[in-house]
């Protein structure tokens, strides 16, 4: 009987360590183990309160500002109110960050009477925080509100 041995293995390749000063990873102190996120890369889960204002930032340059400043304090002041009692069954509830930004509804090629203006829409996308009934704590989960303006400057949460 004529033994075989196995194929090789192709050899592993392992880059060439750079020992410049750039490549080498700088020491570890409390107030650097966790490091600051990259431009557009967000924090990672578990980041805790800290990293709110990372997030805000990021979900504010994702779209630009376009209803009035009133407006959109507002529109947030009512949906963390709102978000806030609909989580009531949740614990160490925190909203991370929100946007309020106008809600164009899609046209559908027959435009409205010219005596009725077009009603004001606003959604609220929310990034939100909090333990579930069962315990789960989770951040970074989201939430998106609608409201309609009435014509007394009010708003009001809609389902569109």
């Amino acid at each position: 009987m004529q033994r075989v041995d196995p194929a090789p293995s192709p050899p592993v390749l392992v880059p060439p360590r750079d020992p410049s000063p750039s490549s080498t990873p700088a020491p570890t102190t409390a107030a650097s183990a966790t490091p600051a996120p990259r431009r557009g890369e967000l924090p990672p889960p578990g980041s805790g309160p800290a990293a709110d204002p990372v997030i805000q930032k990021a979900l504010d340059q994702s779209s630009a500002a376009d209803l009035p400043t009133t407006a959109e304090q507002q529109v947030l002041a009512l949906s963390r109110t709102a978000w806030l009692a609909e989580t009531a069954g949740y614990t160490q509830v925190r909203i991370q960050a929100a946007t309020a930004r106008r809600d164009t509804p899609p046209t559908t090629g027959a435009s409205s009477s010219a005596t009725q203006p077009e009603a004001v829409r606003a959604v609220v996308r929310l990034v939100w925080a909090g333990a579930d009934p069962a315990g789960t704590f989770m951040d970074g989960r989201t939430a998106t509100i609608r409201f309609t303006q009435n014509g007394d400057g009010t708003w009001t949460r809609t389902t569109f």
